[in-house]
């Protein structure tokens, strides 16, 4: 049953996490937070970004779906506590 829950888990995460990273990928460049996140993360990497501002979108790209995935495995993590505690209330 474990293995079940687990595997559920893991696809819920997935499908979040991409869906998440689909529509912050699409918002328009100019979206305030976007470009100033994608340059702190590369500066925090040692990644110059005037050398490499051809590589800006790709790491951002990068960023955009490992930040989607974090916040969509703390969802189902959120959800899945929430879940055991309705459980244990009404079991």
């Amino acid at each position: 049953m474990k293995l079940v829950r687990y595997s559920a888990n893991v696809l819920v995460t997935i499908v979040i996490g991409g869906v998440l990273s689909r529509y912050v990928s699409g918002l328009p460049y100019e979206f305030p937070p976007l470009p100033a996140s994608i340059a702190f993360v590369m500066r925090k990497l040692g990644i110059d970004t005037v050398k490499n501002a051809d590589d800006v979108e790709t790491i951002g790209l990068l960023v955009i779906i490992v930040a989607s995935f974090i916040v969509a495995a703390v969802l189902v993590w959120a959800l899945n506590r929430l879940l055991r505690r309705w459980q244990l209330g009404h079991g």
